[in-house]
Parts: C-alpha cells; structure tokens; sequence
C-alpha cells in the first residue's frame, strides 16, 4: 500500500486521529468480511480496494480536479449520479449511513472524501439528515433535494422538478452543459455499476 500522508495533510485532515480510525478498521473489516465461509476469490479486487480506500480513490478524484473536474459528494441512493457525471464532474458516496460520518469525518477531518467534495448533495430523507445540512452548509457548498415521502402523482411532479433543479445546479456549479447524449451515455454507466 502506498503512503498518502502528504495527500491527507495537503487535504488538511488530522492524520494523528484518521491513523486511530483506521487502526481499528481492518480488524472489523476482517470480523465482519474477510471471515465469511466460502468467500468467492473473485472478492479480492474489493478486499484490495477496501484495504487502501483512503488512498487510491481519493489520488483519482484529486486528479479529476486539477484537471479543472469536480466532485461532489452524496449521502443517499437518491441522488442522481448520471446528472453529476454527465456534466463531466464525479459523484462519490459519503458513508451517510452513520451518525459518525458528519462530525467524524467532515468535522474532525479523518475521511478525505469529505476533505475533497467540491459541493455535497444532501436529500430529506431524515430529520437528523436535514440538521446535518444546516451545519455542513457552513462549511461547504451543498445543495438539498427535497425526496417525496409519497408516491402520488404530485409527489413524482415534485420529484422530477427537484432533479430538474439538481440539474441545473450541476451544470451552474461545473460550467458543463449536460445534453441528452451526456445523459443517455452516464445513464448506461451508472446501471452498469
């Protein structure tokens, strides 16, 4: 595994606390994971992967931005991935799924995906999760979609205005235009992720 202190610093993470983080997490990762009966070899790339998560991804979506990409970070399923990447920008997941990750990661600069989001994208999922962004918008650009928490037809109205909107604030926030052939092409992408 390379060594990416200097990206963490330059990212202005707190090492010392992000090394006491991920000292604890290949023994988790071993309980919960690496134990399982009959895992298939073909899982190795993902152990790989995992085992220097805070590295190679995050050196590629450095690379995206010098070369003038952005990235935003997302919290839910819902957002529309193929929007960002159409618009020449990435999208990448922020562990939303914990209460840690807010003031663990972002705050207390340990996850250097929250150091390297140019603008996050939150959703009202939650009343917890609409808090967070009060106190995230302080931080860092972030824009809200508000999710339906029905399916009448209002609700579906409502929710293609909210990705209308998301979609042009990528644009905005990117200066990329994104066409139906964008779209159709991160469409394909994303469904074969």
């Amino acid at each position: 595994m390379a060594d990416y202190r200097k990206m963490w610093e330059e990212l202005g993470m707190d090492v010392e606390l992000h090394d006491q983080l991920c000292a604890v997490l290949p023994q988790a990762f071993g309980d919960v994971f690496l134990s399982q009966e009959n895992r298939p070899d073909s899982m190795d790339y993902y152990n790989m992967v995992v085992a220097d998560i805070h590295g190679i991804r995050p050196a590629e979506l450095i690379e995206h931005q010098k070369k003038g990409g952005k990235v935003f970070g997302t919290f839910c399923v819902y957002v529309p991935d193929e929007i960002v990447f159409a618009a020449d920008a990435i999208a990448t997941g922020l562990c939303g799924g914990s209460q840690f990750w807010v003031p663990g990661a972002r705050l207390d600069r340990t996850c250097p995906f929250f150091r390297i989001a140019d603008m996050f994208i939150g959703e009202t999922t939650c009343d917890g999760k609409k808090k967070a962004w009060e106190i995230l918008a302080k931080d860092v650009p972030l824009h809200v979609m508000d999710l339906p928490q029905m399916k009448r037809a209002k609700d579906i109205k409502a929710w293609a205005e909210e990705i209308e909107t998301f979609k042009n604030v990528v644009e905005e926030f990117t200066g990329n235009v994104v066409t139906a052939e964008k779209l159709a092409e991160s469409i394909k992408l994303i469904n074969n992720k």
